[in-house]
């Protein structure tokens, strides 16, 4: 096992230009294999969960890229410097980081973090209840969330991506497995229950960094995190893709779960640009399983988005509680509150930055009259919709689409391993906040603008029509993305959990007076996703269709939720400006009034940084 930090942490204000080896020295990615004990994949619908029993997870940390460029300035890489300027950041909202152990409230970066949930049975290595087990990962994970400016000397390394939010902190470690600072620990289903339990409902966003292997999740682990978002839609769910890549099918529980978004890594390239896919970052094909079908091997797109994941810096914590067990081999003395580490790299830090923009997000919603009374605006579907919508495609990005006669269609959604592409928060501001339609009146579709984004229902058999109301030009791209939620259900207070049913929706985008385009139809995944250019100028609706169910193991399900989100792009220079249909006005107008619905349902009608050293 390798040690994520052996060379000595570097205090503020100084640069952390080297890297932290590996144990033999060596500069290489680790593999994640998630443990020995990983609780087996156990396909069923109502199981019974024992809260006594433990399984070996880890958390997804890897010591890969020489840190020579004094770490990006992520704020600004990410887009998260647009929601700063506008004031907000974070304030309004709770964020939680559930990891092994707890985020360190004694670093200069954290000690606003004071509400730490954890249940009986979490570790506690010193004999004392009431204090918490700080852990080094957790406490590096949760200054990319959260962390804000302290100490004398002050820099731009230290804010997290959401520096104002109520950054708590949740432990689920029963043990830690090998060496001091150990990646490696034991969590029992007690142990989620109390962290995941609590937050679950109460938080705007949580983040878990670390995963054990079940690629088809339907262990415990995924059974559990799937079915509180499921029953908690207002709490958005961020978790780590895993460091096991490049092969496919490694993607590991919770992140091979079906609800949450899952985050893969981003490769600084030397100058500060993350433009491709870190090769340790887990990534599909990855199989899907369910009660009804059993396991259907490579089949879905397991990976949401990628964010930067490689020469970061962040908070260091070197005290002996948790992880570092002072009889443990390895174990060091405590290093003061000042310092901070370079080199770091993982998807456990691809996550947490992403979590930051959703908590962005929340933030704007609550300082907007409009959307703070509206609860569509918090639910983690239209979130996910917005920020996968809004990613920047990096090279080679594919997400199968291929033309069949004048139809581009994929049946995979996603790129299998960078998803929608990389996080870009300051289009995420445009596609939540700035431009065009923000939830239309009712729950089904109507005449829309060319960017914005709805949350609605569909009954089985039914679609909802977005008929956008500007004549698009032929050869700008347009990007749309549907999001929706497998119906599991999870009572933590009992350990029982449920797996009920997963709609089958499809996303259709088609030429009103030619007919369908373009349309994204897999069966196994949970997310469509279209990003193409269009054929023609002319004028342009998305459909939604919910044309069944891909299991259900007997409830009737047939109602269900979604957030959609669309982007029209002003055409390629040089080209005139997309106009609306009949009048001179530009395409990208901010409005935000309500739009007639226009909808069909089977026998009813229905009617949103962490900063570095540069």
């Amino acid at each position: 096992m390798l040690d994520w930090l052996e060379s000595a942490p570097k205090r503020a204000g100084r640069h952390p230009a080297e890297q932290a080896p590996t144990r033999d020295g060596a500069s290489a990615a680790e593999p994640d294999p998630g443990g020995r004990t990983a609780p087996a994949p156990v396909i069923g619908a109502r199981r019974a969960l024992d809260p006594r029993a433990t399984f070996t997870a880890r958390a997804h940390l890897v010591t890969s890229v020489p840190d020579t460029f004094g770490g990006a300035d992520v704020a600004d890489l990410t887009g998260a410097a647009r929601f700063h300027a506008a004031s907000i950041t974070g304030q309004r909202t709770l964020s939680a980081n559930i990891e092994a152990g707890h985020v360190w409230d004694g670093h200069e970066t954290l000690g606003h973090v004071s509400t730490f949930i954890d249940g009986p049975s979490t570790f506690d290595s010193d004999g004392n209840p009431a204090t918490p087990e700080y852990d080094r990962h957790a406490t590096a994970v949760g200054m990319m969330i959260g962390g804000r400016n302290g100490g004398s000397a002050q820099g731009a390394w230290q804010p997290g991506i959401a520096p104002d939010t109520d950054l708590q902190s949740g432990a689920i470690a029963t043990s830690w497995l090998g060496p001091a600072y150990s990646l490696s620990f034991e969590v029992s289903t007690d142990t989620m229950n109390a962290a995941y339990g609590a937050m679950f409902g109460t938080a705007d966003v949580i983040n878990s960094s670390w995963g054990a292997t079940d690629a088809t999740g339907s262990s415990s682990l995924a059974l559990i995190t799937d079915g509180l978002q499921s029953q908690n839609p207002g709490t958005t769910l961020v978790v780590s893709a895993g460091n096991s890549g490049p092969g496919a099918n490694t993607v590991v529980a919770p992140g091979a779960g079906y609800n949450a978004i899952t985050v893969g890594a981003l490769q600084n390239d030397g100058a500060n640009r993350y433009d491709a896919v870190a090769d340790f970052s887990s990534r599909g094909p990855q199989d899907y399983a369910d009660p009804v079908n059993g396991v259907i091997v490579n089949a879905r797109a397991a990976v949401d988005i990628t964010a930067p994941g490689t020469a970061l810096t962040s908070a260091f914590y070197g005290g002996q509680t948790g992880g570092n067990n002072p009889g443990l081999a390895g174990s060091e003395p405590f290093a003061g509150n000042d310092f901070y580490v370079g080199a770091l790299a993982g998807s456990s830090f691809s996550a947490p930055i992403t979590a930051g923009g959703a908590a962005l997000l929340h933030s704007a919603r609550t300082l907007d009259p409009e959307l703070e009374v509206n609860a569509a605006s918090a639910d983690a579907r239209v979130v996910k919709a917005a920020l996968l919508n809004s990613a920047r495609k990096i090279a080679g990005w594919d997400n199968g689409q291929t033309r069949v006669g004048t139809l581009v269609q994929t049946t995979q959604s996603l790129d299998w391993a960078s998803g929608a592409g990389a996080l870009d928060l300051d289009r995420a501001f445009d596609q939540y906040l700035s431009a065009g339609t923000r939830d239309l009146a009712g729950l089904g579709g109507g005449l829309v603008d060319p960017i914005g984004w709805d949350y609605a229902q569909l009954g089985s058999g039914g679609w909802n029509r977005y008929e956008i109301d500007a004549l698009l030009r032929g050869g700008s791209t347009f990007t749309a993305t549907l999001t929706w939620l497998r119906e599991r259900e999870y009572d933590y207070i009992g350990s029982v959990a449920d797996d009920i049913a997963q709609a089958n929706l499809d996303l259709i985008v088609r030429d009103i007076a030619t007919g369908k385009v373009a349309q994204s139809v897999s069966l196994y995944n949970l997310v469509e996703h279209l990003s193409f250019v269009l054929p023609a100028t002319g004028r342009y609706a998305i459909d939604v269709l919910y044309s069944g169910n891909t299991f259900d193991t007997g409830s009737g399900f047939d109602l269900e939720q979604y957030g959609l989100a669309w982007w029209a792009e002003a055409p390629a220079p040089g080209t005139p400006l997309l106009v609306l249909a009949g009048t001179g006005a530009l395409l990208l107008r901010h409005r935000t009034r309500r739009r007639p619905r226009l909808s069909q349902r089977a026998g009813l009608l229905a009617a949103l940084p962490w900063r570095r050293l540069h």
